[in-house]
């Protein structure tokens, strides 16, 4: 049995290793693979068998999940740990095998047995165990057990045999397990195995080189004094198996991948359907006979009673279509399952399509590399000069007190570079640690390291309220609009002897703030507004921020006062013709003011006049006949009387003044809605 070693590893940064194996066989050869019992979905998920020279992998066989003590127990053969040849031959009786003693022929026959004599002299007492063979000839022959030849000729037993050392060989791996290919073909030909495992993530780690010790001539960097990037990456052979001398492909990104149980068997529950029974017929009991009265039928019609029999074969004869529907639809192969080979390969055309790739970029590692077992290693991925500086970055919710020094990082090496920590070593010496985003190819990045202790700085921020700028009258609506501003002021005070490059980020609020009297941002980010300033050697520097929000201010016009129609005439809000139509809304507000007044009265005279009503009508119910209580009954009459005229009069008034009202304010409404007016407010 040939062995596949491994020729190429990829892993990826998502949790997944590829690899893949290659050798050479001739002829009719079987590979054998050992795979940890949680790596056996995966492998069956992605396992791809190649013969590149014309040959073919008829099959791939592999250990299932059935407990070693029930795969034996399939056939009945037992080795003990010791005394194995002397247990197991009791075993094979009745097998045949060739017996060939040392010095002799061999001979053939069937097993009989296993004897053990003992001797006992007056040396001591000296124990034989002889084999009895039954052979061809009928003859019964014993020899030395430890003293010949074995071979068993029964194809049977020699499976079993080889079935059960193979098993209990696997079983000493307890997580293992086995993996064989069978190739076919002619001639020496080429075999390749490869599939998907999960393995540990990779992880990148650089270090950047700055000042004189970067200063490599340019026939070794081709770019003389500039920075370097020199990246690792890290790299875990868990596997029980040395990568040795491997094509080794780290890769990121994000494709797609997922754990699926194929190495579980599955089993479908199937309905069950029950045999149908009919009742069997006993044999008929005759009676003795006795006279009857025949019943003559005028319509010349028999009437006969229900015979259970005919029943019977009813449920009979109504069955069998259904259990030759049931046949007919098994030999289509309809039943579980889905169909027949149509729709298997409709499947497998589906699963094709619905395969997705995910955006990744690679790191290929030109020359071999080898990782033994259990070890890791640090494998390079670049040394290369990049486009960048040493500078300073100032976020307050970083530290309020300093600024931090950076790398300002341009990807120039024309790879595109994994996120992972950076050491930082200036002219020789080690000045801090940073993280690395993942970098594209001529991205920037401000890397920060370390915090500049020779620089400080303050801020000073305060807040107010801009004028009003501008004024809007529309539909009945006065709008003003200004700004909401603030102004931080920021002083860096340098002790450093040489100048330095400062990016100050200021915050962006979120909603519509803008800068103004304010330089120009160097950059924007999601986050931040990025100025860049020089900061002299041992001088201070103070740099001012200016944001502004627009905001507004409505005013309902049927609202307003005398005193603030003043108040925007003063502000120059408001020209002298709109205020003329504002004074004159004021009459007509008086004008519907008055006809409120009068509703409210009129409504106030009418609830009073209700209550005195109620109250003669509980007087009147109280009166009797006497001739002071008629006058008395009389006089509340008269003055019911007079009430209810007063309620239609008060009635008609109110419908007149509501008239008069809703006109007052329509035409209010119809003024203020047609009134349009727009003005720029001075300083």
């Amino acid at each position: 049995m040939s062995t596949l070693p491994i020729r190429r590893v990829v892993l990826y940064k998502h949790g997944v290793g590829y690899f893949e194996r290659e050798t050479i066989i001739e002829g009719d050869e079987s590979l054998s693979l050992s795979f940890k019992q949680r790596e056996v979905s995966d492998v069956l998920k992605s396992l791809t068998v190649l013969d590149l020279d014309g040959g073919t992998v008829s099959a791939v066989s592999y250990d299932s999940t059935t407990p070693i003590e029930q795969l034996l127990a399939e056939i009945a053969l037992s080795i003990p740990d010791s005394g194995s040849l002397v247990g197991l031959l009791p075993q094979l009786k009745g097998a045949r095998a060739a017996v060939k003693p040392t010095g002799g022929t061999a001979v053939q026959g069937a097993i009989l047995g296993i004897d053990t004599i003992e001797t006992h002299t007056d040396a001591g007492t000296t124990t034989e165990v002889r084999l009895s063979l039954l052979t061809d000839s009928a003859d019964v022959r014993t020899f030395d057990l430890f003293d010949l030849e074995l071979t068993l000729l029964d194809e049977g037993i020699k499976r079993d045999l080889d079935f059960y050392l193979k098993t209990q060989l696997a079983s000493k791996k307890k997580d293992a397990r086995a993996f064989t290919l069978f190739a076919q073909g002619e001639g020496k030909r080429t075999v390749r195995v490869s599939y998907v495992l999960e393995a540990p993530v990779w992880k990148a780690t650089y270090r950047i080189l700055l000042g004189e010790e970067t200063q490599s001539p340019p026939t070794a960097t081709g770019l003389e004094g500039q920075p370097l990037i020199q990246g690792w990456a890290v790299v875990d052979n868990t596997s029980d198996e040395d990568w040795t001398d491997v094509s080794l492909t780290l890769v990121a990104g994000l494709p797609v991948s997922f754990v699926h149980d194929l190495y579980t068997p599955r089993y479908i529950r199937r309905p069950v359907v029950e045999v149908k029974e009919t009742t069997g017929v006993l044999p008929p009991v005759a009676e003795a006979g006795m006279e009857m009265f025949a019943l003559d039928d005028s319509d010349g019609d028999t009437t006969t009673d229900f015979d259970p029999l005919e029943r019977q074969r009813g449920i009979a004869l109504s069955a069998a279509p259904a259990q030759m529907r049931m046949t007919k639809r098994v030999t289509r192969g309809g039943g579980y399952g889905g169909g027949g080979p149509q729709s298997a390969v409709s499947s497998v055309q589906a699963q094709t399509r619905e395969r997705q790739v995910g955006d990744l970029f690679e790191y290929g590692i030109e020359k071999p590399v080898t990782v033994r077992r259990n070890q890791s290693a640090l494998v390079p991925i670049v040394l290369k000069p990049f486009a960048g500086r040493s500078v300073l970055l100032y976020q307050k919710t970083a530290r309020a007190e300093n600024p931090m020094r950076c790398v300002e990082f341009e990807n120039t090496t024309g790879l595109t570079l994994e996120g992972g920590p950076v050491t930082v070593l200036e002219q020789g010496s080690y000045v801090g640690e940073a993280m690395l985003d993942t970098l594209k190819p001529t991205e920037k990045r401000l890397v920060g390291y370390a915090v500049e202790l020779a620089v400080r700085v303050l801020d000073n921020f305060k807040s107010f309220k801009q004028h009003v700028s501008r004024v809007v009258i529309r539909q009945g609506t006065l709008i003003t609009y200004f700004g909401q501003a603030s102004q931080t002021t920021y002083t860096f005070t340098s002790k450093s002897d040489k100048e330095q490059t400062l990016y100050l980020d200021h915050p962006r609020p979120g909603g519509d703030w803008e800068l103004f009297d304010t330089t120009a941002a160097h950059e924007v980010t999601e986050n931040y507004w990025r100025f860049k300033l020089t900061l002299p050697a041992n001088k201070g520097v103070k740099f001012v921020v200016k944001m502004q929000q627009p905001q507004s201010q409505s005013f309902g016009l049927a609202g307003i006062t005398d005193g603030v129609l003043a108040a925007w005439v003063e502000s120059r809000f408001i020209d002298k013709k709109t205020e003329k139509v504002l004074r004159a809304s004021f009459q007509v507000r008086s004008e519907i003011a008055k006809f409120e007044g009068q509703l409210t009265a009129l409504d106030g005279e009418r609830k009073q006049i209700h209550a005195e009503q109620k109250r003669i009508r509980e007087n009147l119910g109280s009166l009797g006949e006497r001739a002071s209580e008629k006058e008395l009954r009389e006089r509340f009459v008269r003055t019911l009387s007079q009430q209810e005229d007063r309620l239609e009069v008060i009635a008609k008034e109110e419908k007149q003044h509501q008239l008069d009202r809703d006109t007052a304010r329509t035409k209010l409404n119809d003024t203020l809605a047609a009134l349009e007016f727009e003005t720029t407010v001075a300083e």
